[in-house]
């Protein structure tokens, strides 16, 4: 069992952080696009923003990048090249290979979907991220599984609410 001190530092952190991520948010207007309507399908944004660090990636690389099977990638990418926010060309050196890249309007929307990636994380390492990451998925879990064994009415309105909301932040 952890530590009392450490658990009620860790506590008085969170609480901290929301307060100061409220503040600068509010001082800057952060969430200033509320009402703007999102109509990428589920992972599609993520994809958006994959290529935006690194445009011009094989379908495959894109897929091992996204830790997506095959499948899901090309009906993602599918919709993309439909909505005209991607291109899909054959290789130049290799016929088998679909490389994928940015349009003028993907660009844009990656652009706009890369801002909404709060900056405070610039201070933390990739594997800092994977571990941070790691650490709210398990606090989660556990808030959930209090939600549900109390109330599971609550809790399926709880996971339909943080799907629907947070539906392009995650696949």
């Amino acid at each position: 069992m952890p530590n009392l001190l450490k658990k009620k530092s860790a506590a008085g952190k969170l609480m901290e952080f929301n307060m100061v991520r409220h503040t600068v948010d509010n001082m800057y207007h952060r969430n200033s696009d509320q009402g703007e309507r999102r109509f990428l399908f589920q992972g599609q944004g993520k994809i958006l923003v994959a290529l935006y660090q690194n445009d011009g990636i094989s379908q495959k690389e894109l897929a091992t990048s996204l830790d997506l099977s095959a499948q899901s990638t090309a009906e993602f990418v599918n919709k993309l090249v439909n909505k005209g926010l991607v291109t899909k060309e054959k290789s130049t050196t290799d016929k088998r290979v679909s490389i994928i890249k940015l349009t003028k309007s993907g660009r844009e929307i990656a652009t706009k979907e890369s801002e909404k990636i709060p900056e405070f994380f610039d201070v933390l390492t990739d594997e800092e991220l994977d571990q941070f990451t790691n650490i709210l998925t398990k606090i989660n879990t556990k808030l959930y599984d209090e939600i549900n064994e109390s109330n599971s009415s609550l809790f399926k309105k709880t996971q339909k609410i943080v799907k629907e909301h947070f539906r392009d932040w995650f696949l």
